[in-house]
């Protein structure tokens, strides 16, 4: 198995996680925040989708979102503008989606557009360097294992924990966590 094969493999099971998140749910625990610094499900499916959606197109590639593109804050109900980094505890906690059958179309794109782009990669281009900020730089290799694998799989734990504390099964259960 390359690397890329272990990409694309970590990042689908990922997205299987994140698109049964909402299974059986209402909206009202789609939406559920218990206390303290937690965020709801939604929250994690919309910074989650638009996290890869920003790293994809418009890090790794250079081009505009697919969220701004297609329009999809009209479409969902949510933010126009950012992305879940930096939101304050009330930002977040407002975060809504009002259409739920469009925000799973949403998803898919992003996973059709990742999926093509790792189709594109050869290994070597996994070396390339990628800014992300004005001092910042790190390897293709490495963002898309650090800022995907990672830190997307640990929004998916914490759904697992919300739809536990609301009495409901953890998605892919018997599947890696």
């Amino acid at each position: 198995m390359t690397a890329i094969d272990f990409m694309k493999q970590t990042l689908e099971f990922i997205h299987r996680g994140f698109r049964g998140a909402p299974e059986g749910l209402s909206d009202e625990q789609l939406h559920f925040v218990p206390e303290g610094q937690s965020h709801s499900i939604a929250w994690c499916m919309w910074h989650g989708a638009r996290i890869e959606d920003l790293f994809f197109q418009q890090i790794f590639q250079g081009t505009k979102s697919e969220w701004e593109t297609g329009g999809w804050a009209a479409k969902t109900g949510l933010p126009e503008k950012g992305f879940g980094t930096g939101q304050s505890n009330e930002e977040a906690h407002a975060v809504r989606i009002t259409s739920l059958d469009a925000f799973k179309d949403y998803q898919a794109r992003i996973e059709s557009l990742s999926a093509e782009y790792l189709s594109s990669l050869t290994e070597a281009d996994l070396e390339r360097e990628v800014q992300l900020g004005p001092e910042r730089k790190e390897r293709l290799g490495e963002s898309i294992n650090l800022h995907m694998a990672i830190h997307l799989n640990g929004h998916r734990g914490e759904i697992n924990l919300l739809r536990g504390m609301m009495g409901f099964d953890p998605v892919l259960l018997n599947q890696g966590g």
